[in-house]
């Protein structure tokens, strides 16, 4: 990730930026007409890996830090974003299950349909965690 010495907010923009990256790889196998299924695996991995990681920093220290002063209305903001995050996260493990090397070759157009509904379900994740994380991050400084 990054060093020690770097706020919670740049640590939360590096694994967006990752995931970002990883999301416009994978949309870019997809464009194709045939897939590459091994360079889509390694893509797929670096995404899932990136995706772990914010999902680990959100969940074990930027909701705990942000919680500590929180006031209600915003302590409900996290309870629904909390909400969303953990469906994201099922929803992306069934994905990944679902979407094995083998069944991508066998139906391309689904996977990339499938793909396209859930990328768009990380950047609407992304965009929730920029509006009622990032923003607080850097009000606190953190």
């Amino acid at each position: 990730m990054t060093d020690l010495s770097s706020t919670l907010f740049q640590k939360l923009e590096f694994c967006h930026a990752a995931i970002l990256a990883g999301m416009a790889e994978v949309e870019e196998h997809c464009s194709r007409e045939i897939p590459d299924l091994a360079a889509l695996a390694l893509v797929r991995v670096k995404l899932s890996r990136a995706s772990t990681e914010r999902s680990k920093l959100v969940r074990d220290v930027i909701v705990p830090k942000l919680l500590e002063n929180a006031d209600p209305a915003f302590r409900g903001e996290l309870s629904l974003m909390l909400e969303a995050f953990t469906a994201k996260r099922v929803a992306s493990s069934k994905h990944v299950a679902t979407w094995s090397s083998w069944t991508i070759q066998q139906n391309w157009d689904g996977y990339r349909e499938a793909s396209r509904t859930i990328r768009k379900m990380m950047q609407d994740q992304i965009d929730r965690e920029r509006k009622i994380l990032s923003r607080r991050l850097r009000e606190r400084g953190l």
